[in-house]
């Protein structure tokens, strides 16, 4: 297994009913070194950490009633927010409407897959900082010079 530190302070808000997964991915929180993560087992109590915090990355559970509600929430918060929503089994397709920045992962949840997804989200969401910031730079720039 690579190693699991993920550099970068990052935000992750998790929405899933079931105790064991929560515990399991705080866990895996700890490990990967994250810190800053808000466990919770329902949309209700997603929305309220919403509107108290910003975060990058949502994990939650793809059978919560709300679960579109909650994924349409967080992207007209925040429209480069990254998802990983996780399955009951392999043989479930995902109804969700597509959404971009959107993964899934299928329960029982495997550790390396988890590590990886989060990851990976994480490293895509630094990547659409940067872009953002050089765009910002560019235009200041041909403002300054034209």
């Amino acid at each position: 297994m690579e190693a699991m530190r993920i550099e970068r302070r990052v935000r992750i808000l998790v929405v899933d009913p079931e105790d064991w997964c929560r515990d399991f991915l705080t866990s895996v929180m700890r490990l990967c070194g994250l810190q800053e993560f808000t466990m919770v087992a329902s949309v209700t109590e997603a929305l309220q950490a919403l509107e108290e915090s910003a975060f990058d990355l949502l994990i939650t559970d793809h059978h919560l009633a709300e679960q579109q509600q909650l994924l349409e929430s967080c992207r007209s918060r925040d429209p480069a927010m990254r998802f990983i929503v996780m399955l009951q089994r392999r043989s479930q397709s995902p109804r969700t409407v597509y959404l971009e920045h959107t993964e899934y992962v299928f329960k029982p949840l495997s550790l390396d897959e988890i590590v990886r997804k989060i990851r990976d989200a994480i490293h895509q969401r630094n990547l659409h900082r940067a872009e953002e910031e050089i765009r910002r730079l560019k235009q200041t720039a041909f403002r300054i010079l034209g």
